[in-house]
């Protein structure tokens, strides 16, 4: 019986070319962006899932209150908490503190390399299961390295006991190996380092009041989450502190990590809702060109429905062949997919920056396909199947199967609904674009142009003077300055500065930025009152911008000279700055100070002109730089690269938004051509007729049009409110975003009608201008 059925469905298939051409094609776009969602969600979900106890593993977070009575959480508590937390707290097995990843010099006796690092505790490796394959950790003077530093350093040797030199400071012993970290993990690092180094370094960590590091802990099996015992640690340890601490699982600080006002929010995983959510939209935009073709179709096919009840055949044998038919499509369509995707990957992974792979021997995601084909298929089969198995045979038989249920009302209301899906991905992805377009354009208050930002390293530190010397003699560089960290999303922030008539419970955050006296000018920011720093005299002054002399309540031109004392003693305010973009863009412009220092921070700026060719200037830097600084490689990068990679993540949202976008009408369009050419061809005696009455090819093409366009009016009265309340969610999120205009609904609206024209057109004018004589004939 399935023999005949299988036979059955493929005459079916080939004696209609076309129509099982339409449908594979839309069929196998829809599956192959499932396939691709699938991919990139398995991989974010597969984050952190390696470790052999993770289900215990927890990240202490810490609620912090703000001035404004907010409540900011991040994932820094006090050095001093692990002890506690050790001590006071049975649920807890084991805890470690962990620094954030840092890029040091690792060198041999003769070669060295710029790794990434972290300094740990003890128990890190007891917490998080790295698994050593040499060796094990060792005393306060020795490291452990991955498999794959060990392999450039000693590459020919046993790296157990020899030493290496870290950040020309001081020489460490090689106590074990550790396997690489997974790709998918978030920790990813190449050394480690005893943290009581680290402590070493930053005493000002030993302050309840202070972070800078991460701790995570190890809950004994079957514990409860202890955060009601854990919540006033900090308190009973700092009675001005008003920091709560609590326990969130590590397994979930990826897709779940994001938190407003101490609640959590989700994060990451919004993304995977959302391309999950594109997924099942584009699926079913290719499952309603299924439906809507098969039911246009049932005047054609109720001849053999008629034929085959008359034979004795049930309802359910033809419910069986139909949706048989639809399944035998999608897995052809599957094969194609799985194709298309390998051709595709390559572009896929480069595009959201991942490293996925078509694994068909992985069974979460053979299933998955399987699952997403089987699917599409039965729901693209049903409808049709119990249409079409419900006629009445003598009736068909006798002619009258285009009086019967063809499901046209359903093919409107289907129309509308894909063509409503494909007007709020259109306005979406055209939204994202703007946005991203607009920060890019956006005038930060500063100059971020022909600036390279290249890291500090000791070597540079102790040869900073001719290194600075020497770049200023290059005909290609202006300028360069010393400052902190990412001037985009200033991370240093505090309610220490004291002026005169401060509140005394006030607690407003400023944000603390370390520099030279070259930073303001390389960078071009303006100031509006006083001057710039002008060297080591002005070690204890200040530079404030505007929102910063707001929130102090000075006046904006009496601000000059007013005493200001900060970490570096009390000083004067010496200049004040216009108000820049001092954070992401999805955050309003922050209370900013200066402070002045010469290698206090983290990154070089240098300006170059632009005038000559930017490859050869910078390989003239490089130069410098080697010449000066041997040890280290010379690694640069633009700042303008710097603040895209602040918008990394709503970049590959827009790609890959505009990339569903294409598909999406794409399957509009293929199933808009294939039912507009059975529109045609049902309406071939109505043509003729009106063509012999006079009636010219343009007007008949428009008559035709007429039908559609009113479907796809309905489309877009229901998408574009849709689509609008989606874009405003969007750029919600954005203190600074682009505006909604009405020209964003006006370009989808003329691409909408102009597939519609383009699809339907082509067959209306093919059917004006065959001879009447012949349509007429031909009808029956």
């Amino acid at each position: 019986m399935w023999k005949n059925y299988l036979k059955t469905s493929f005459r079916n298939l080939l004696r209609h070319k076309g129509y099982t051409l339409i449908n594979i094609l839309g069929l196998t776009s829809g599956i192959a962006v499932s396939i691709f969602i699938l991919l990139w969600i398995l991989d974010e979900v597969s984050y952190d899932r390696f470790f052999a106890n993770g289900d215990r593993i927890y990240s202490v977070m810490v609620n912090a209150k703000m001035p404004d009575e907010s409540i900011s959480t991040h994932p820094v508590p006090p050095a001093r908490m692990k002890e506690v937390l050790v001590a006071e707290i049975p649920e807890i097995e084991a805890a470690a503190r962990y620094s954030f990843e840092t890029e040091l010099l690792v060198k041999n006796e003769v070669e060295g390399f710029q790794e990434t690092g972290i300094y740990a505790d003890s128990a890190f490796f007891e917490v998080f299961s790295f698994p050593f394959s040499k060796g094990n950790l060792g005393d306060l003077n020795s490291i452990v390295i991955s498999e794959e530093l060990a392999s450039k350093l000693f590459p020919k040797e046993n790296p157990i006991g020899k030493s290496v030199n870290l950040n020309q400071k001081q020489d460490l012993t090689v106590a074990g190996v550790f396997e690489n970290a997974p790709a998918n993990s978030t920790l990813q690092f190449d050394f480690v380092v005893p943290f009581e180094q680290y402590l070493a370094e930053n005493p000002w960590m030993q302050n309840w009041r202070a972070g800078g590091s991460r701790t995570a802990v190890l809950l004994r099996e079957n514990s409860q989450i202890p955060n009601q015992k854990i919540a006033g640690l900090i308190q009973n340890n700092c009675s001005e502190c008003e920091n709560v601490p609590f326990l969130f699982p590590y397994q979930k600080l990826r897709l779940h990590g994001e938190f407003e006002n101490g609640m959590n929010v989700g994060g990451r995983i919004q993304q995977v809702y959302l391309f999950g959510a594109v997924a099942l939209l584009i699926l079913l935009m290719a499952c309603i060109n299924f439906i809507n073709l098969a039911t246009a179709r049932s005047g054609t096919r109720g001849r053999e429905v008629g034929v085959r009840k008359s034979f004795g055949a049930g309802r359910s044998e033809l419910i069986i062949q139909f949706i048989l038919e639809s399944v035998l499509l999608s897995w052809f369509a599957l094969i194609f997919a799985v194709l298309l995707v390998q051709l595709l990957l390559p572009i896929f992974n480069q595009v959201t920056e991942k490293s996925v792979s078509l694994n068909l021997a992985n069974p979460v995601f053979l299933l998955g396909i399987l699952s997403i084909t089987l699917l599409t298929g039965v729901l693209s089969g049903s409808y049709p199947a119990l249409v079409l198995s419900g006629f009445n045979p003598i009736k068909v038989l006798n002619g009258e199967s285009r009086s019967m249920l063809s499901g046209s009302g359903v093919r409107k209301v289907l129309v509308v609904v894909q063509f409503a899906t494909s007007a709020i991905l259109v306005v979406g992805s055209i939204a994202v674009y703007q946005q991203i377009t607009y920060i890019s354009e956006r005038n930060l208050g500063f100059d971020k142009e022909n600036i390279l930002v290249v890291d500090q390293n000791e070597g540079i530190v102790k040869n900073y003077a001719g290194i600075k010397n020497d770049l200023l003699q290059l005909a290609g560089v202006n300028n360069i300055a010393f400052g902190g960290n990412s001037i985009f999303s200033v991370p240093i922030t505090t309610s220490d500065p004291i002026w005169p008539g401060k509140p005394e419970q006030s607690s407003i955050n400023f944000k603390i930025y370390r520099c030279d006296e070259a930073f303001i000018p390389t960078l071009n920011i303006p100031l509006s009152a006083g001057r710039n720093f002008t060297g080591t005299q002005d070690a204890s002054n200040y530079i404030i911008n505007k929102k910063a002399a707001e929130a102090m309540g000075l006046d904006p031109e009496q601000v000059i000279g007013t005493e200001l004392e900060m970490w570096h003693g009390k000083g004067q305010i010496v200049g004040l700055t216009e108000d820049f973009h001092n954070d992401n863009l999805r955050s309003d412009i922050e209370p900013m100070i200066f402070m002045f220092s010469e290698n206090l921070g983290s990154h070089y700026f240098i300006k170059v002109s632009g005038q000559n060719p930017m490859a050869a200037t910078v390989d003239q830097i490089g130069t410098v730089f080697k010449k000066h600084n041997p040890d280290y490689p010379f690694e640069y990068s633009f700042l303008e690269e710097v603040f895209d990679q602040e918008y990394r993540s709503e970049q590959v949202i827009g790609k890959l938004a505009l990339a569903f976008t294409i598909v999406a009408i794409l399957i509009s369009g293929l199933g808009l051509f294939g039912l507009a050419s059975f529109t045609a061809e049902r309406r071939t005696k109505e043509i003729g007729i009106r063509k012999v009455l006079g009636a010219s090819a343009g007007s008949l093409s428009l008559l035709l049009c007429g039908d559609f366009a009113i479907l796809v009016c309905t489309s877009l009265a229901i998408g574009f409110p849709l689509a609008w309340y989606f874009v405003e969610q969007f750029l919600s999120g954005f203190t600074y975003h682009a505006e909604i205009r009405w020209t964003l609904f006006g370009l989808t609206a003329l691409l909408m009608f102009g597939l519609t024209f383009a699809s339907v057109g082509y067959h209306t004018l093919k059917a004006a201008w065959t001879n009447p004589v012949n349509s007429l004939q031909n009808e029956g």
